[in-house]
């Protein structure tokens, strides 16, 4: 145990002997008051030593850095940032879904399959006013889409042409998203690809669908190094971006020698990941019970109308009851 002695060693002193009066009542209250500290500190020594705590330790008061408030204080700044992560996660889903479920009732309108009335309901019940933001958002990119759409149309679009090389650049040039389709009048797969792009190109009028014959082309089938046909080149904005060659990515999980009968759906899938195209598969059974889209489900018993986007998918086979 330290003594007081030992403690107060560490101090300088003043002595009070030397120098005048002044100095020397000033000398003895500095010794007076140095004395006491002394005492103190011994006294809270004495005490650290009787409960047993060592004699030198990190500030541990309830404001120290180590002290309870300050642990409580730091508790609740982690909880609060979990919190705040976790509503901004959640309105990040909130609005992926709100998205996704804008996209369905636009399918559902197209097949006939949700009024405007039983959309109204939707709207109004289970929307806080954020998701309706977001809503209205998707509204005013809905209504500029219909605008691009009426441009696109004058441009072309909307249907699935053939033309020649000496028109090649002109349409090439003309739009900002342009597909060709280089075949051969000969190959079977070329027609059945020919049978898919005439099925999306109405569909699909943010892009413009051409095909050439790759045999009265020899001039850009050589400058864009086509060398298997079918081949859908895609350009965007006039520069070839990316391409198809032959039935590649199409045929995954197909059966053995029905390769050749992919649905539509995947090559939009496809071009849609080229970027193409704007492509949203239709919504799956359970993405309708999500959205709780009840009558729809009824009209989809009862067969009222095709729900998918092309006739040859069948996205909607199998048990929908509850």
């Amino acid at each position: 145990m330290t003594s007081t002695s030992s403690m107060a060693s560490k101090f300088t002193m003043v002595d009070p002997n030397k120098g005048d009066d002044l100095h020397q009542i000033m000398a003895q209250t500095v010794n007076d008051r140095v004395g006491k500290a002394v005492e103190e500190l011994q006294e809270k020594h004495d005490k650290r030593a009787a409960s047993g705590k060592p004699a030198q330790q990190d500030d541990t008061s309830v404001d120290g850095p180590t002290g309870s408030t300050y642990r409580q204080v730091e508790a609740r700044e982690r909880v609060q940032q979990q919190k705040t992560v976790a509503r901004s996660r959640k309105a990040e889903e909130q609005a992926v879904a709100a998205a996704r479920e804008e996209e369905i009732v636009q399918q559902l309108h197209k097949a006939n399959l949700l009024s405007d009335e039983e959309d109204d309901v939707e709207d109004e019940n289970g929307l806080d006013a954020e998701l309706k933001m977001i809503r209205e958002k998707r509204m005013a990119q809905l209504k500029a889409q219909h605008q691009e759409k009426a441009e696109n149309l004058s441009k072309g679009h909307g249907q699935y042409r053939e033309i020649s090389q000496d028109e090649f650049l002109p349409e090439v040039t003309g739009s900002r998203h342009v597909l060709v389709h280089f075949y051969h009048k000969d190959f079977m797969r070329c027609k059945i690809m020919d049978k898919h792009l005439a099925i999306l190109a109405p569909a699909h009028v943010e892009a413009k669908f051409l095909k050439i014959n790759a045999e009265k082309a020899p001039f850009f089938v050589g400058k864009l190094q086509v060398k298997i046909l079918p081949t859908i080149i895609y350009f965007k904005e006039s520069i070839a971006e990316e391409r198809v060659q032959g039935f590649e990515g199409l045929t995954e999980g197909m059966a053995k020698g029905a390769e050749d009968e992919f649905p539509t759906s995947v090559l939009a899938t496809k071009l849609a990941n080229l970027g193409a195209i704007e492509y949203t598969a239709p919504p799956t059974l359970e993405e309708l019970r999500k959205f709780q889209l009840k009558k729809t489900m009824g009209a989809i018993r009862a067969g009222g109308g095709g729900t998918c986007l092309y006739d040859d998918d069948e996205d909607f086979n199998g048990d929908i009851s509850e």
